[in-house]
């Protein structure tokens, strides 16, 4: 047999992460980076990878409204930068601090507040238009400035397939149709990123992860943090995990994506040259589902655990405002609700055995996540309540050479690790061996 078509990678593996790239032919590039959003989620961790790798990563300009709330790597340096200024302000930043850069990661994002009464992403109009300008005032600023990338990469998610509204085209595929029923700000953004890079001759790509999970000081939009919470304060009040949905709830496969492996993702995408120009999905890559979870959740923090509900008679239902669902056919997607995160968030017990736990542990006094209840709780509740499966597909990612992986449990408990550490949740160590009970075995 002839060796035609066939490619070898070398690839590492990194404490639960493994199949990570190498990069032998940037060793000693000692490019430079900027990395907007900087204490974001995906920001943070970003900063985390490239930090690693001083000898590929010579300076990384970290690009955020206000100073990092974590130690800055020796190849980091931060800069004060607010994106709703006026492109020639952040020109003129960018022109005295940054002598050159070589590849941006940009992952700016601002949550607007949402309608009186409505779900977490429900005022379209403004989301577009904070996002949008973020995104505009710095690729003009770019321009102005003359600091024009190889490459420039946009993360956006998986709101680009409309999960969020309803059952989507699954496996989702970056190929995918856009779904024109309701706006939506990746569009427009991408729009901008294509006509920008062809006016300036460099390449882009932009990242479409699932919900992610991480750690940072501020965890508003990151599910890790409300589930912990919830376990904590049901433990600390002496009641089981109550899981709030239906069976096809429990069911559905939700796989997630991992800030670090996004990040590591990130890095592969803009150094291997045929992922230029292009979308790409990114996932933990492995198979999840928060039923065979939650049995697992409720083991690792020692307390008894409810199954899915089954009385019909016990549901509130919501049904979804499009119809025909993203999917393309059907009714509206329809969402069977037993008991609700934010609902238990508000109850004067929960809040009062919060407080109890932040004087025992000395917790952060601030940010106090029930000042931010829809955020964390109302999130957690989107996110699990859904009886549609999603399915990301990472196929294009795989036939390019990308071999990542991380176990999605594994990365939600070590995330619990890393924010008991910065002091948001109560002490948590993972469990060397779980003992997992399942109903009916």
């Amino acid at each position: 047999m002839g060796s035609a078509g066939i490619k070898t990678y070398s690839v590492i593996s990194k404490e639960e992460f493994y199949g990570l790239p190498t990069f032998p032919e940037a060793e000693g590039k000692k490019y430079s980076a900027i990395v907007t959003g900087a204490n974001g989620i995906t920001g943070a961790h970003m900063l985390r990878v490239l930090a690693e790798a001083p000898e590929r990563w010579g300076t990384v300009y970290a690009l955020s409204r206000k100073p990092p709330s974590v130690r800055i790597p020796g190849n980091v340096k931060y800069l004060a930068i607010d994106f709703l200024a006026s492109p020639e302000e952040i020109a003129q930043q960018l022109k005295e601090q940054v002598p050159k850069v070589d590849y941006v990661f940009f992952a700016s994002y601002i949550q607007a507040p949402p309608k009186e009464g409505e779900g977490v992403w429900s005022d379209d109009a403004e989301m577009e238009r904070l996002n949008m300008l973020l995104l505009s005032n710095f690729l003009s600023a770019l321009t102005l400035a003359q600091k024009i990338p190889k490459r420039f990469l946009l993360q956006t998610g998986a709101k680009h397939y409309s999960v969020h509204l309803g059952p989507p085209l699954n496996p989702m595929e970056e190929s995918d149709p856009r779904f024109l029923a309701k706006p939506n700000f990746y569009y427009p953004q991408e729009d901008l990123l294509w006509k920008w890079s062809r006016e300036n001759g460099t390449e882009w790509n932009v990242t479409r992860p699932l919900f992610i999970i991480g750690a940072v000081p501020d965890a508003a939009m990151n599910i890790a943090n409300g589930l912990a919470l919830y376990a904590a304060i049901q433990k600390e009040l002496g009641q089981p995990l109550e899981f709030p949905g239906d069976t096809s709830a429990w069911d559905a496969e939700k796989p997630l994506s991992s800030a670090l492996l996004i990040s590591y993702h990130a890095e592969w995408t803009v150094l291997t040259p045929s992922t230029a120009n292009e979308a790409l999905n990114i996932s933990d890559g492995g198979s999840f589902s928060y039923g065979k979870f939650w049995p697992v959740l409720a083991a690792a923090y020692g307390i008894p655990y409810g199954t899915a509900e089954v009385d019909d008679a016990k549901f509130q239902i919501v049904d979804m405002p499009i119809s025909p669902p993203p999917r393309g056919f059907g009714p509206a997607g329809r969402i069977r609700i037993a008991r609700s995160f934010e609902a238990w968030a508000h109850k004067p017990e929960v809040r009062k055995a919060w407080e109890t736990l932040k004087a025992r542990h000395n917790l952060a006094p601030k940010p106090d996540p029930f000042d931010k209840v829809q955020d964390i709780f109302g999130l957690l509740d989107g996110e699990m309540l859904g009886p549609w499966g999603r399915s990301l597909s990472m196929n294009k990612s795989r036939k390019l050479g990308w071999n990542g992986f991380v176990d999605t449990q594994e990365s939600i408990f070590k995330t619990f690790e890393e924010l008991a550490a910065l002091k948001m949740i109560p002490p948590f160590q993972r469990p060397k061996a779980i003992e997992v009970k399942y109903y009916g075995y």
